[in-house]
């Protein structure tokens, strides 16, 4: 009888560290925010207060370099392109990737009719963005944005998360 416990107690020791292993593989997961409260400043470096609705939202970014973003209740059938950079108090949001150059999109992500979009970003050559091999980033902040009918480019979302690529 404790031969067979301490098997099984072995195989969940195994089990234990190999889940713990693929957890420390997938890298990041944090959550993307609205920027701002509508109807007040926004905290969104010099972009206003967010007029778009969103009820959740996160994103993953893997070891392997890999971004995977989760939209629900977000503007339905809307297209938003995605930075990677940083907000400075006082400065407000300066590019960090591909380089420090304004304003490069990584690329982009479109909710469906009911505001929903899981997946990866779809860069501007149709391709899956991914972080090259060797991409160290502490601390960037993945913006969304939006054009809208009349006027600028406007930040909505924001989250931000350390990524090394390896």
């Amino acid at each position: 009888m404790k031969r067979h416990c301490l098997i099984g107690l072995s195989v969940l020791v195994a089990v234990g560290v190999f889940a713990g292993r693929a957890a420390a593989e997938e890298g990041f997961k944090v959550d993307v925010v609205k920027c701002g409260v509508a109807g007040t400043p926004g905290d969104c470096g010099f972009f206003p207060a967010s007029p778009l609705p969103l009820d959740e939202g996160e994103m993953r970014a893997g070891a392997n370099g890999t971004v995977i973003v989760d939209l629900e209740g977000a503007a339905p059938g809307t297209t938003y392109k995605v930075y990677v950079g940083s907000f400075f108090i006082g400065g407000g949001f300066v590019q960090r990737y591909p380089d420090g150059a304004c304003c490069s999109s990584i690329g982009t992500v479109t909710t469906n009719a009911e505001g929903r979009f899981e997946g990866h970003i779809t860069t501007p050559a149709k391709a899956e963005f991914v972080f090259p091999a060797g991409t160290s980033l502490a601390q960037p902040s993945f913006v969304f944005t939006f054009i809208p009918a009349e006027g600028p480019e406007q930040a909505v979302y924001t989250t931000g998360f350390s990524v090394t690529s390896r």
